[in-house]
């Protein structure tokens, strides 16, 4: 049996990214591991890692596309509050490895795991990485990915495919699934 390790897995925005990182959550618990997630006020995680008993933290950070000229000048200050919740929240759980599975509040955690050398991997699900993905690359110590050059080639990266939940996983096919809308 392998050492229990203490995981921190950080998703949120969508849920391209909320569902994988659930799966990720459940494979590492299942294996023994402990998991926090963390994740933004006011995100799709707030419900629903909350409703799934995984430890839950939550810091102030949102997205900044379409949020006009006074949230883009104000973005460095809400970063930097954020990288402080983050830097403390890594202080005070201690992972031996942080995930960071996409959306903006990877951003924050994945600056916080470099400031605290905590080992770093980066897991991207579409096809081209997304912004905060394509900054972190630089500090992490793996980088996965859900389709063969998300991130060009400039990158070293493992190809994994994409998560699945157990549920999905175990779905009958849709031609069975859906059997009774063909019309014939």
């Amino acid at each position: 049996m392998t050492e229990s390790r203490r995981f921190l897995i950080m998703a949120g925005g969508t849920g391209g990214h909320v569902f994988p990182a659930l799966a990720t959550a459940r494979a590492l618990q299942e294996k023994g591991h402990d998991v926090h997630w963390l994740g933004a006020v006011g995100g799709m995680e707030e419900r629903l890692v909350g409703d799934t008993g995984i430890p839950l933290s939550l810091i102030h950070i949102s997205g900044l596309r379409g949020k006009g000229k006074l949230a883009q000048m104000m973005a460095p200050f809400r970063l930097m509050r954020a990288l402080g919740e983050a830097f403390t929240l890594m202080r005070r759980i201690r992972p031996d490895c942080v995930v960071g599975m996409g959306g903006f509040v990877t951003g924050p955690g994945g600056l916080a795991s470099w400031l605290t050398r905590t080992p770093l991997v980066i897991h991207e699900q579409n096809a081209i990485a997304g912004m905060t993905n394509r900054i972190l690359v630089r500090f992490a110590k793996t980088v996965l990915e859900g389709f063969p050059g998300s991130f060009g080639s400039d990158v070293i990266t493992r190809c994994t495919g994409n998560p699945v939940r157990e549920d999905l996983a175990t779905l009958p096919a849709p031609e069975q699934r859906l059997a009774e809308r063909l019309i014939e």
